[in-house]
């Protein structure tokens, strides 16, 4: 069994039943048949995010609050935009314009939440 298949069985046990996210497989990411068990925006948000706070070691003399709140909302914007006309029905989007606007959601959470708590201590 190869790495990938591995991580689609384990997503499809572990995160299918994560109730924050719809996880409906014609917004997923797809192998060899196999869905992954979240979907395609919130794979990008949650990846981005999580190396988002890893890299925060790295980061931490680089962070300027405002520049950071600022950064935030700006990154969060795309996938609002995205998430609010697909869910009015207004378009569908695909799972590349997904994953796009999930990395950018998740970098910019981190980036607001840093931004907040920098500004607040």
């Amino acid at each position: 069994m190869g790495v990938i298949e591995y991580i689609f069985r384990l997503s499809n046990r572990v995160l299918r039943r994560y109730p924050l996210c719809h996880s409906r497989p014609d917004r997923s990411l797809c192998y060899q048949g196999r869905y992954f068990g979240l979907c395609a925006r919130c794979t990008g948000m949650y990846l981005s995010g999580s190396l988002m706070i890893l890299s925060f070691p790295l980061r931490e003399n680089l962070i300027d609050p405002i520049p950071s709140l600022v950064l935030g909302i700006i990154l969060l914007s795309p996938g609002g935009i995205d998430g609010t006309t697909q869910m009015f029905g207004k378009r569908e989007s695909t799972n590349i314009i997904r994953i796009i606007t999930g990395v950018l959601l998740g970098i910019g959470v981190v980036a607001l939440i840093e931004g907040i708590v920098f500004t607040l201590f």
